[in-house]
């Protein structure tokens, strides 16, 4: 024993040497000696005269001895029947026996380890005890009601108790009445250790019953709930306090339970605790405590004002608590700077509440809360003030009307040239969250020019943070302005910002070549005057910095704006520039002994993908150079969770992480800092950009990148990962075509068919719900997507018929478990609700996530029809007729009606004329959902009928599919453009492309009400929201312009001014192809000057502007 108790404190000690040797001595006596090893470590924890420490060891070995107990080789199988038997008794002798604090609580851990599995109770069924370990709970009980045991003992007992809630509570709920009264006892006690571990214990037993009946019992329980919160906010030990605050952050089962006492019991505890505990991290567990309630039952808790109100006045005290010493907190840059931590939760609460309520319809009662709490906020001290703002920064996503969106602005506009630098700071900081929630309406005439002349002043301000955090808020607005609204303003700005460059601080150096950058971006072309200057100045600011790690942030920054100063001039200007641009990149990438989150990376990547755009093919001579550096990236992968894994990860760096089932059944948590994962993002998209840009260029380095790809397709963090990789990997089948290497084509689509297929095959084997219940829904919806991606872009002649046949069947089949999975839940959460607020209960996200695996398995379907429309029609047009058959009925629910219409529209796309004969299976009812009301069925089905009205035999049904648009896109256009109506402002841009299809190619069947229609599509222009719409929409105005069509063009071209005012609108914006905007120039100079003088006086002024550009530019 003596040599065993030597090892143990070896275990211990300090020296490398002496414990690597002990703990290699302890793990062969554990798989040698098993029995004899667990019995000395009982010895040890009975030998009271031993150190605590080493008494402590052994007990955590003894945890250890006890895991994995259903491993074959687990030391718990060696022990055999009568040493467990043995084990678990000597576990609960000690833990009675055990004096030591720190000991037993040690014991009472290897207890709950131990007996969480070696239980495993149904979760249907009410047993009186667990026959697994039938000793254990009534050991347990007896010891937490016995008040004259220890308080030690009784609370590490109950928190034993608590732990092992998973396995047992079907077993307390069975007890119910002996449960309620060791709880009533346990709750009178003086301990606060006792009387929170109790709490927790409550709390969570409670979030364990989702059936109301169940939690009904223990109402009595509530008035003692609330007197155990009042008292341990008036302990001095906090951590029984922090321990219940944390258990009150459970689920919807526990806010059911709580709901009714919530408001005027639960929330004013935890509302005094959270603004008035002297410690910071108490005051910031009650609040999570109470958005945590209010997150789980949103309908419930929504209806209460008391408690939103509440909420309100917490996140305001927390947002108040801001730093008083002004010349300290000037002095901090505000990327370095430390922000206030409960500023930022009393933030991010509110986004959650706005966001909670948001998802459930209930945002109006809150929003006026939020308004009168803003009013009185901005008219009171500057703290207050900055509150306000930071309001306003976080409400105004959720706010839909245009014209409370401008009075709110005009609040943070007026609060710009505040006295109070902090103040300043906090309105530039709103300034760019409105940009980027309502970026249409801060880029309007009436608000633009004004903010501009702001930005230009701040650039003075005499506290360089508020410059710096003006210059934040650039990024966002900045790229909204219309470049002649911009034009006037930028030689100012340059002027300002060329000093601030060569002169300001390292932190305004970074900030100004960011805003530099953004300048570049906007004027496009107009900021090439600007390129002469700048350019030495970057080069020689990217020389100084090159080797230099400590400012490895501004050197990205130089390279992000030198590759945007390249767009701007494009390939003859930068050439001469762009082989050092180039060196220094690679040189940048190579300097030694780098940080793991070295930024340089990234910044390179994106420059890279920049210039490979400017420079198309001649950026090949650097791709040798740049492409292995990018492709070493995609070698970075999770790692399982263990100790060993965050060790290696920075205690500042995020990590993102999920839960996945291993091959062997088990689940394991994996992990990869957040960094990682951004730099795998950043080169897969960088490639992708490669490969797009140089085409068959790319074909040398095919092969390698293709290998590359593989080592991310089962990538398990995030799904954007594996879609950009499978992207990528269809771009690579794409550049095969182009460059005559079909056999490569070929191997390509096989290898991926090879990888993907099994997964749909899988899922269509599952013999049974429960069986399919492991599906995610989102990897096979990425899966899906990737194989549409792969067949789109590979072309034709790379699949059989047989292939095609068994791609189809097997995506069918798939379809079918997933809607049988479907069903089978409702069924089961039906039987479950007993009201209509346990709804709340399903996990919204992974419905969502299965209604897109659905939709991507229809569409995976559809892309066989793409490139083999022939064998489509012999082997899939059956199939894919009956799905719609099934599903287009009316009286079928939405989401899978909608499923039917993505098949038909990939029907009607691809095969044309061919799919005539099937059109009486779902035309009268795809006319109908033209007029839905609902935009998930309305969208595909006016997408729907423009593809159909290109076939000639549509003729028949062209009057009344016309009128029918023609309303759509009228009382549509007429809602405007609030956030709220961007869905159905799509349906219209689908609706306009098929009404002009119908006037382009049935113009006789239309003819009595042509010009009425041709009015409707018109005014109804530019397309609003979807782009690709947009291109088509677009170029077929053109195109009828240049043709003078009468009804376009108006008598005596009397719409050429509003005709002209769209082309012009849309000139080089996301809604046109280059060759668009090409012929929109041509246009222009083809009018003539004196035409053009005459049309242009009836325009905007920000459309004359813009015209004499594309005047300039079309010459």
């Amino acid at each position: 024993m003596a040599e065993f108790v030597g090892t143990l404190r070896a275990l211990l000690g300090s020296d490398n040497n002496s414990r690597g040797a002990a703990e290699k001595t302890f793990s062969d006596a554990r798989e040698q000696q098993p029995a004899a090893t667990v019995a000395a470590l009982f010895h040890a924890l009975g030998e009271s005269s031993l150190e605590e420490p080493v008494r402590e060891q052994a007990a955590v070995l003894l945890r250890q001895c006890l895991s994995k107990i259903q491993d074959d080789n687990s030391t718990w199988q060696k022990l055999g029947a009568q040493g467990q038997s043995d084990a678990k008794a000597k576990l609960l002798q000690l833990l009675q026996s055990e004096a030591s604090d720190k000991v037993r609580r040690k014991i009472a851990d290897a207890i709950q380890k131990l007996g969480c599995q070696l239980i495993e109770i149904p979760q249907d069924t009410r047993p009186n005890n667990a026959e697994a370990w039938p000793e254990l709970m009534p050991t347990l009980m007896p010891i937490v009601v016995d008040t004259s045991r220890p308080d030690g003992l009784r609370a590490d007992t109950l928190l034993a108790v608590k732990e092992l809630l998973d396995s047992i509570w079907p077993v307390m709920v069975a007890n119910i009445n002996q449960t309620l009264g060791v709880l009533q006892t346990c709750f009178s006690s003086n301990s606060p250790a006792v009387m929170g571990r109790t709490s927790e214990l409550l709390c969570e037993l409670l979030d364990k019953l989702d059936k109301k009946e169940e939690r009904s019992k223990f109402a009595p329980l509530l008035e003692e709930l609330c007197r155990v919160i009042r008292a341990l906010a008036d302990s001095p030990n906090i951590a029984p306090l922090n321990d219940l605050l944390t258990a009150l952050q459970a689920g919807p089962s526990l806010a059911d339970f709580l709901k009714d006492a919530f408001p005027e019991h639960v929330l004013p505890l935890l509302k005094t605790i959270a603004t008035s505990h002297k410690e910071e991290d108490i005051n910031r567990a009650a609040l999570e405590a109470v958005m945590t309630i209010v997150e789980a039952k949103p309908k419930a808790y929504s209806k209460n004002t008391v408690a939103m109100q509440a909420i309100i006045e917490i996140c305001v005290v927390f947002m108040t608590q801001l730093e008083s010493d002004m010349a300290g907190w000037a002095a901090e840059d505000d990327e370095e700077g430390d922000d206030e931590e409960r500023l930022i939760m009393g933030k991010e609460v509110l986004d959650r509440l706005c966001r909670c309520m948001h998802a459930h319809d209930k945002m109006a009662p809150l929003m006026e809360l939020m308004k009168q709490a803003v009013s009185s906020l901005m008219a009171a001290g500057w703290k207050e003030q900055c509150a306000g703002l930071s309001m306003l920064a976080t409400i105004i996503e959720f706010v839909d009307d245009e014209d409370l969106v401008q009075t709110m602005f005009g609040v943070v506009k007026s609060n710009l040239k505040s006295q109070h630098e902090r103040v300043r700071h906090t309105a530039w900081a709103a300034v760019a969250q409105f940009a980027e929630d309502h970026a249409e309406t801060l880029s309007s005439e009436a608000i633009a020019p004004g903010m501009l002349e702001a930005f230009l002043a701040v650039m003075d301000d005499p506290c360089e943070r508020v410059q710096s955090r003006s210059m934040e808020a650039f990024q966002f607005y900045g790229g909204l302005v219309e470049r002649e609204v911009l034009d006037p303003f930028v030689p100012n700005m340059m002027s300002k910002l060329g000093h601030k460059l060569q002169h300001g601080s390292i932190g305004l150096q970074r900030k100004t070549i960011t805003y530099i950058a953004v300048l570049a971006g906007q004027m496009e072309d107009g900021f090439a005057d600007y390129y002469a200057p700048l350019m030495p100045v970057l080069k020689q600011l990217v020389q100084s910095l090159v080797h230099k790690n400590e400012e490895r942030t501004l050197l990205g920054k130089a390279f992000e704006c030198i590759s945007l100063l390249a767009s701007t001039v494009g390939l003859e200007v930068f050439r001469s520039d762009a082989e050092v641009i180039m060196e220094a990149m690679i040189k940048a990438t190579n300097v030694p002994d780098l940080t793991s989150n070295d930024p340089i990376m990234e910044y390179m990547m994106q420059a890279s993908q920049r210039i490979c755009f400017v420079m198309k093919g001649a950026f090949l001579p650097f791709l040798p150079h740049i492409l292995p550096l990018v492709l070493k990236k995609f070698t970075l992968a999770p790692k399982e969770y263990s100790k060993e894994t965050m060790q290696s990860i920075k205690d500042d760096e995020e990590v993102s992480l999920t839960v996945q089932q291993g091959e062997d059944g088990k689940v394991k948590v994996i992990l990869m800092s957040t960094s990682e994962l951004e730099d795998l993002k950043g080169a897969i998209g960088c490639v992708h950009t490669f490969v797009e840009e140089l085409g068959k260029l790319f074909v040398d380095y095919l092969q390698q990148t293709a290998q590359a790809l593989l080592l991310v397709f089962d990538f398990a963090l995030d799904e954007d990962v594996r879609d950009l990789a499978f992207e990528t990997w269809g771009l690579l089948c794409q550049c095969a075509r182009e460059s005559g290497q079909v056999d490569k084509v070929g191997e390509l689509v096989q290898e991926f068919l090879k990888r993907m297929l099994p997964k749909f095959e899988q899922v269509g084997a599952t013999g049974s719900v429960a069986e399919a219940q492991g599906i995610d829904s989102a990897a096979l919806k990425t899966a899906a997507n990737g194989v549409t991606a792969c067949l789109r872009k590979a072309g034709p002649g790379v699949l059989s018929g047989e292939q095609l046949n068994h791609i189809c069947q097997v995506a069918l089949k798939a379809l079918h478990v997933s809607l049988q999975l479907r069903d089978a839940e409702e069924e089961a959460n039906r039987r479950n609700q007993k009201n209509d607020e346990e709804e709340e209960m399903v996990d919204d996200e992974e419905l969502e996530e299965a209604t897109k695996f659905r939709l991507a398995l229809c569409e995976m379907v559809g892309a066989l029809a793409v490139h083999h429309g022939d064998l489509f029609m012999e082997h899939c047009l059956n199939p894919s007729m009956q799905l719609v058959t099934k599903f287009i009925q009316p009286s079928v629910r939405w989401e899978d009606r909608r499923l039917a219409l993505f098949v038909i529209c990939d029907i009607l796309e691809h095969l044309k004329e061919k799919a005539v004969p099937a059109w009486p299976h779902f035309m009268e009812q795809l006319l109908q959902d033209v007029a839905h009301q609902s935009t998930a069925l309305r969208q595909p089905a006016c997408y729907a009928v423009s593809l159909a009205a290109q076939v000639k035999a549509f003729a028949q049904f062209a009057p009344s599919a016309a009128t029918t648009l023609s309303q759509v896109i009228s009382q549509t256009r007429q809602a405007g453009k609030k956030k709220s109506q961007r869905e159905a402002q799509a349906c219209a841009d689908n609706a306009l492309s098929a009404l002009v299809e119908i006037l382009t190619t049935h113009q006789q069947a239309v003819a009595g009400a042509e010009g009425q229609l041709w009015s409707v599509w018109l005014n109804a222009l530019p397309i609003q929201v979807d782009e690709v719409e947009g291109v088509k929409n677009h170029r077929t105005l053109l195109n009828l312009v240049k043709a003078e069509h009468p009804q376009v063009i108006g008598e005596s071209g009397g719409n050429l001014p509003q005709v002209l005012s769209i082309l012009v609108d849309v000139y080089k914006s996301n809604t046109v192809d280059e060759e668009t905007s090409k012929g929109i120039a041509q246009l222009v100079v083809q009018l003539g000057p004196q035409r053009l003088e005459g049309i242009a006086s009836q325009l905007k002024e920000k459309h004359r502007k813009k015209l004499l550009r594309i005047h300039k530019e079309g010459q």
